[in-house]
Formats: C-alpha cells, sequence, structure tokens
C-alpha cells in the first residue's frame, strides 16, 4: 500500500518548468497555486483553429493512451524506468473548424483522425467538435475505431471531451473504451525566446478517465502550454501523467511536443509523441 501511495505522489510532483528548451509544463500553474482559479483569470477566446487541433491532440493522446492501457506502459516505452519511445506527428487545422492529425514511425501511417465542427445553435452559446478515425495502431497493436464529441464555452475557458475508442487486448479480443475530458485554459502574456514583445501564452489544466465497459480504469492528469506564433515559432505542448491505473500499471507520461504557426488562419505544427515509464526520478527533458 505504501508503494502505491509513493508511485502516485511522485506523479503529482514530477512537473517541471517548462523553459524554452523543455518539453514539460509547469507543475501548477500560478493562477492555481492558492488551489482556485481567480476571477482576474484572461479568458483564451481560443481561435477555431486551436480548438480543433486540441480536439486531435486530445485523441491522439487518447488512442496511446488505449496503447497504454493494452500493452503496458513499460511493454511500449522500453522495460526500465525512464525509458521513452517517440513518434513523428502533424497536426494541421484551418479557421472552418476542419482539420486533421497524422502520427508516423518512419514514415509509416500510425494513428489518422479527422476533426470538423462550430459554433453551436442555442443557449448557452459554445461551440462542438466531432473527430474520428479508423484502422489506426500504434506499437504494433490494433486501434480499430475512435470517435470524440467535444464542447467548449463560448470563449474556450472549458472544454469538456467524450471519447469512444477500441483497442485490441493482449488476448486478441476488442477492448471497448471510455474516455472523458475535463478541462480549462487561460491565457497569459508572456516574454519568449529572443523577442522582447510579450506573446500569448495559452495554458490548459485538468483530468481524464478511461473506463471499459463503463468501469473506472485509469485517471490521468492533463495539462499543456501553448505558445501562439505571433511574429515567434508557435510551441505547443501536451503532456499527461497517469495518476492511478486499477490494473496496477503505474506511472506514466504521455508527451506531445510540436512547434509551428499557430494563429487565426491555420494551425499547423509538427515534432514528436513520446511515452515514457515514469518514475519517482526526474524525467530527461
Amino acid at each position: 500500500m505504501k508503494t502505491k501511495y509513493t508511485a502516485m505522489a511522485s506523479a503529482m510532483l514530477m512537473g517541471i518548468a517548462f523553459t524554452a528548451n523543455a518539453a514539460n509544463p509547469p507543475d501548477v500553474p500560478a493562477p492555481y497555486s492558492a488551489g482556485t482559479l481567480p476571477f482576474i483569470s484572461s479568458a483564451p477566446n481560443l481561435f477555431a483553429t486551436e480548438k480543433a487541433a486540441f480536439v486531435l491532440l486530445e485523441g491522439v493522446l487518447q488512442e496511446a493512451e488505449a496503447t497504454v492501457y493494452s500493452q503496458s506502459c513499460g511493454a511500449v516505452a522500453g522495460g526500465f524506468m525512464g525509458a521513452s519511445k517517440s513518434w513523428d506527428i502533424e497536426v494541421f487545422a484551418d479557421s472552418t473548424g476542419f482539420g486533421f492529425v497524422d502520427v508516423t514511425a518512419n514514415g509509416i501511417p500510425q494513428i489518422t483522425l479527422n476533426v470538423s465542427g462550430g459554433p453551436t445553435a442555442g443557449s448557452p452559446a459554445g461551440s462542438n467538435y466531432l473527430a474520428y478515425g479508423r484502422g489506426n495502431s500504434l506499437n504494433g497493436g490494433i486501434l480499430p475505431s475512435f470517435s470524440s464529441n467535444t464542447y467548449y464555452s463560448a470563449t474556450g475557458q472549458m472544454m469538456y471531451e467524450g471519447a469512444t475508442f477500441n483497442v485490441q487486448s493482449v488476448n486478441g479480443n476488442n477492448d471497448n473504451l471510455l474516455g472523458k475530458v475535463i478541462k480549462d485554459f487561460y491565457r497569459v502574456t508572456a516574454v519568449e525566446r529572443t523577442t522582447s514583445r510579450p506573446i500569448p501564452v495559452i495554458y490548459d489544466w485538468g483530468l481524464q478517465s478511461v473506463h471499459k465497459n463503463f468501469i473506472p480504469q485509469d485517471k490521468w492528469w492533463q495539462r499543456s502550454r501553448t505558445t501562439r506564433s505571433d511574429g515567434v515559432l508557435g510551441r505547443t505542448v501536451f503532456v499527461k501523467d497517469r495518476l492511478f491505473s486499477a490494473k496496477n500499471g503505474g506511472v506514466c507520461r504521455i508527451t506531445i511536443d510540436i512547434t509551428g504557426t499557430d494563429d487565426n488562419d491555420l494551425f499547423n505544427e509538427t515534432g514528436k509523441l513520446t511515452i515514457t515509464k515514469a518514475g519517482p526520478v526526474a524525467l530527461p527533458n
């Protein structure tokens, strides 16, 4: 029992402050350090391009979570503490709310998801995005289908996603999984890289659960940081740490680190998807 609590505590403490050369967002973003989000926090007013891209990134992360659930984090990452495995990833979204994401291994397709969406009708105001994909795989595991339905509040301050996806289990059967994500965004301005101008930076903070046949199996801690390409190279980093696993699967970290363009007309960034067998030690950046 002590070992389990130690692992969970370690997962909560492993966040490392984001720097220009680090892949990890802050452990606890400043507005949350007091335990609640202050009213003075800035609404992010997310672009349609960002909303679509973030839905796609969540979809890839959940496909990775399904792979970890089926194969174990150690089997995917390499077996020993701190080991990791990476894939190439490209995300595209335009101002109409259409987009796609491709994950490849040495040029061979692994995961492809598409998204479309836009403003909702009626009250309260908001937006709704649908993502889908079929015939995917990761680390040799089969991911037959994925679909998600995501809602944002009017200014993009809150996001909820419900996803259904499948993964082939070690015994050859399909595990039917559900993913539920709830998180919020806020925007600040910060001086980044070599420019002296403040640049819009968007944070998110939230939690996710993975269910098999409606029974909760895994709990993940989600946070991200997005730098818009306002005269600089845009960068988006999503990190998820598994806080608990009903299968006693242990701590696991999934990271997406991408750079490119993020503005009102286009989101197009490329980089790496990485799965790491995390442990109670600082991880490489």
